[in-house]
Order: C-alpha cells, then structure tokens, then sequence
C-alpha cells in the first residue's frame, strides 16, 4: 500500500475539530477568540508546518472552529492561540474538542444548522463553503477534508429537503429584520444604515431589500468601492466610510456586520437627541458598549438578536430528531466509503491477479464482467468481515471454480 493512500485512510480518525461556540461563551469571549480573513490565511498557511495536511477555520458569529487532520489536537489548540493572541489556559476553558466520527458529526450538525443559536440557520451553510474555498486557495484543503464538506452539504440540503428544520426565521440576518419591524412599525422613508458588505453584509442586504422596501437604504465599507458595489446592486445609496459619523447620526436604524478589530460605531457620533435602533451583528462587537448609555439609543448585540426573535422555535424542535436520523444515516455512508477506501488496495491487488491467473491458464481472452463480479463480490464481504486474506483466497477460488466449470 502507497503512503499518500495510508494517510488517506487514517484521516477518519485524525480528523479534529478544536473551538469555541455560543453554548459556553457569550459574545464578549467569542469576540476574543474569533479569527479574521487574514488571521485565517495565516494559519492555513502554518499548517504544513505544523504537519497539519488538511486544514479549514470557520468563523461565525456563533462560533470559530479550526477542522484538522492531526494525530494530536493540541497542534490545533497552540495554532488556534498562536492566531488569536490568547492563552492556552483561557481557551481550554471554554472550548471543547472532538476527533474521529464525533468530529464528522459536530461537522454534520453545523452544516445543517442544529448547532446554531437559531436553529436550522441556512447562512452557516455558505459560510462554510467560503471557508472551504478560502483552504483550497491556501492549499490546505486535502482529499479526505474535501470528502468530508461534500458529505455536509449533501446531508444540509437532505434536511433541508425533507424537514421543517428551516422554516420560519432561520437566520439571523433574517431575524435583525424581524427585530425591526417590531421596534418600528411604519418604516417609510426611515433611513436604515447597514455597516459592512462582507458576505454577512450581503445575505443582510439581500433580506433588507426583499422585506423592507418603504426604507432608505444606505451602505458604508471601510473599503467604499466594496459599499458602492454593493449598493448598485441592490439600488440603494452609498456613503463614504469618512463620512460615517454623520450618517449614523442621521440614521434611524444601524445594523453593524464588519470585521473590524477596533470599534466601528463610537458614542461621539451621536448628538442629534434623535432615536436609534442599533444591531451589532459583528463578533468582535463592533459598536462601542458606551453607545447603549445614551438617551434613545437600542442597543443590542448577536447574541440578544439571536434570542428575541424565534416564533417557530416549537415546530423546529419538532423536526430535530428526523434531522438527526439523516445524519446517522449519512454517518453510516460515509463510514462504508471510508471502509471501502482502506479495502482498495487490495480489491486492485486480487483484480490484478485474476488478470494474470486468467491469461496463464485460460489464455489472453479474459472475461472482464466476470472478474468485475468476483471483485464486487469481494468488497461486499470484505464489509461484512474483515478477515482479508481469507476473502481474498476465496474470490480467487471462485474465479477458477467459474472458470473450469465453464471449461467442462
């Protein structure tokens, strides 16, 4: 057997997963432990070195997670810190780690959105695929990691498909909105700043356009062509990331989604006395914590976002257990083929033989649907038991039993 199939097959058991998440921190911690876009690349590009062969970083609002094929998930651990400027004491007590098929199933559950604070939240799905993208660039993105993501996509669309898991408010883009009808009933000609067109931005400004169509819509980016892409696209208006100071003070509603490692929103840019709704939906909080203590301004942050709002809770709930009944069954699959890939070398190596057998002792004609049917035969027992050396004899010996028989 070649080595880069042995590493191959052992991934299953090498593949971790090392984070943090909302269940056992608040948004303050996470903020602390949360990996920016250039902090990721950085890291993908560590984990050669740190003989890490497949690596992904995932990091929501939720939750930062670092996926790994590793033998030991302390490596991920130390580049998780390493990254983020934290110790190791500090994140050993509020993260928690799984390897293995635990791993795939942590993986499975956030895919589908059963581990997020709104349950059956459908953005995780394409933060991970641009998580994805982002350890291919990096060239960390290895053949058993690839497998893994393509079986957490199907499996998140399989739920989606055929369960109520995500119906009703699933996002929490989608639920800022709700939040805002609530705190606003008539919302004409309100003027509404989103802060951030990043891909969070955009899903925010997809839901904006599509449920709030009497407000006026404005965008604002530490990059202003990014901001004034974004508000070509969607028909709004543009504003000049210098001049966010006088449009959150003009604003009636401001909704933060930026990376920003500093504070974005400050309490110097308001003195108009006038009402303000204000969502920090970024992670670290981007809008200083000082803003909530002036006079009408509503401050609140992802987490109190993700909780005030969830009507359908109840029928979601009810949909969990066939969810997870589609990711035990996809478990199993992946399981199989993971199996099958550690039989392969010998199914290659019996179909060879037969090969040569064939041509020594019945000549060069060789049956290939036979020999396709002796080695299918052999990869169904060889799941059944794996005992190789006997099943092996045994498909040789019924290819030649197949063979005389046909002779006599």
């Amino acid at each position: 057997m070649d080595v880069a199939n042995t590493t191959y097959n052992n991934s299953l058991s090498s593949f971790c997963i090392v984070g943090i998440n909302f269940r056992k921190s608040d948004m303050s911690v996470r903020g602390k432990f949360s990996i920016t876009p250039d902090q990721s690349v950085v890291l993908l590009n560590q984990a050669a070195n740190n003989k890490v062969p497949g690596c992904l970083v995932l990091s929501t609002c939720n939750r930062t997670e670092i996926y790994g094929i590793s033998t030991d998930p302390q490596v991920l651990v130390e580049m998780f810190c390493a990254n983020t400027n934290t110790t190791k004491e500090d994140f050993l007590e509020q993260s928690y780690t799984y390897s293995g098929i635990g791993a795939i199933e942590h993986l499975f559950k956030v895919a589908s959105g059963l581990d997020s604070q709104i349950i059956g939240d459908y953005e995780i799905l394409s933060q991970l695929k641009h998580s994805a993208k982002i350890a291919k660039e990096c060239g960390s993105f290895n053949s058993f990691m690839e497998r893994a993501i393509n079986y957490a996509l199907q499996v998140s669309k399989e739920i989606k498909t055929k369960t109520k898991l995500s119906s009703g408010t699933v996002s929490v883009s989608y639920a800022a909105v709700e939040i805002i009808k609530e705190k606003i009933k008539d919302l004409t000609n309100k003027k509404i700043l989103l802060v951030g067109t990043g891909k969070f931005g955009n899903h925010i400004a997809h839901n904006l356009e599509d449920y709030l169509p009497g407000a006026i819509i404005y965008f604002a980016n530490r990059t202003d062509q990014k901001a004034l892409e974004l508000a070509n696209q969607y028909g709004a208006h543009f504003i000049s990331y210098e001049n966010l100071p006088s449009a959150a003070n003009e604003a009636d509603v401001i909704i933060v989604s930026s990376a920003a490692i500093n504070y974005t929103i400050l309490p110097s840019f308001f003195n108009s006395g006038k009402s303000h709704l204000i969502l920090d939906l970024s992670v670290p909080q981007n809008v200083d914590p000082a803003v909530k203590s002036i006079t009408g301004i509503t401050l609140l942050n992802v987490d109190e976002v993700s909780r005030i709002l969830d009507k359908n809770i109840a029928d979601r709930q009810a949909e969990v257990p066939k969810a997870i009944g589609i990711i035990n069954e996809t478990l199993g699959s992946l399981e199989d083929w993971h199996r099958q890939q550690h039989n392969n070398p010998l199914l290659r190596i019996v179909k060879s033989q037969l090969f040569q057998i064939h041509e020594t002792y019945f000549g060069e004609n060789h049956d290939d649907e036979k020999i396709h049917k002796v080695v299918s035969a052999l990869a169904v027992k060889l799941k059944e038991k794996n005992n190789k050396g006997c099943q092996a004899l045994l498909a040789l010996n019924s290819y030649l039993q197949m063979n005389y028989e046909k002779a006599s």
